[in-house]
């Protein structure tokens, strides 16, 4: 008696690519693009795995939006559009990473502070191809995926002509039929989530986003045995190709090698951590290994 294979539900995709032509679109557009993260939206998922309880009010805001997908009846992640704020260094870049790397969905960054991008959306009301296919249309087509998770920078630092671009990749009356110049294709951002930086001493025009979500970021735990350091450093080791599983690298001989021990921002919290893994990682580093606390 044959014996039925273990149900896999299917993976939901849609076709983020449209053509005027019959021709095959660039970057393979045309082809359906995969909406991840549906298998990890439930509490035990993607609100636990992004170890943000420094930050109950980002986590909050995850929480609520794997709720609403799942209540939608929607098996993917989503997350419209987040204005996140708080102090410098608080974070707001590793966050939105982190958030992408366990809903298992691209990354890509948009800064609007770029002197090329701005006079690009400055001349035409629209981001065209200065920032289109370098950044979210090339990180939807590499991993093959429609729902990517998009930071923004300097929405809180350029003109309205720069801003009235971006409304234009926001807006969802427009944003499914998003103009790609570069490639002449219209591209559907109708999946994607935004998350624009904003300091505390400036805002983003409620304008741009009308229907976003806001949430500021506390300061970063004092210390360095927290799990925002934890996250971090999976971070750098998914940067650096270590496999967390290996035992190459133990916490305690990680810890050791930190140069501080608090830190005022995660860039140099992340920074420090690289360095600590690369002098674990060394041949020679077993001899030199200090006791374990």
């Amino acid at each position: 008696m044959a014996t039925l294979a273990t149900f896999q539900p299917a993976t939901p995709a849609m076709i983020v690519g449209h053509g005027s032509g019959d021709e095959p679109l660039p970057l393979e557009l045309g082809e359906p693009f995969a909406l991840l993260g549906g298998d990890r939206l439930g509490p035990d998922g993607i609100p636990f795995l992004v170890m943000h309880e420094h930050q109950p009010e980002f986590l909050a805001w995850v929480r609520e939006r794997c709720a609403a997908m799942l209540v939608a009846e929607r098996p993917w992640f989503g997350g419209g559009t987040l204005i996140l704020g708080g102090v410098p260094g608080a974070g707001r870049t590793h966050a939105a990473r982190w958030l992408a790397r366990v809903a298992g969905v691209p990354h890509a960054v948009v800064n609007l502070t770029d002197p090329i991008i701005a006079a690009n959306l400055a001349a035409s009301g629209e981001v065209g191809e200065a920032i289109g296919a370098s950044s979210v249309t090339i990180a939807m087509a590499t991993a093959r995926c429609a729902n990517p998770i998009v930071t923004v920078l300097g929405a809180d630092r350029v003109g309205e002509d720069v801003l009235a671009g971006l409304n234009a990749m926001l807006d969802p009356a427009r944003c499914r039929r998003w103009r790609e110049d570069r490639l002449g294709v219209d591209v559907d951002l109708g999946e994607v989530t935004w998350v624009l930086q904003r300091d505390l001493q400036r805002g983003v025009p409620s304008w741009v986003a009308p229907e976003a979500d806001a949430v500021a970021l506390r300061p970063i735990p004092g210390g360095k045995d927290h799990v925002l350091a934890l996250s971090i450093c999976l971070e750098a080791m998914g940067d650096l190709g270590v496999d967390p599983r290996s035992g190459a690298c133990s916490w305690e001989r990680i810890s050791a090698r930190l140069s501080r021990y608090s830190y005022s921002s995660v860039k140099s919290l992340y920074a420090d951590m690289v360095n600590a893994l690369r002098e674990c990682l060394r041949p020679t580093d077993s001899r030199s290994d200090p006791e374990p606390f």
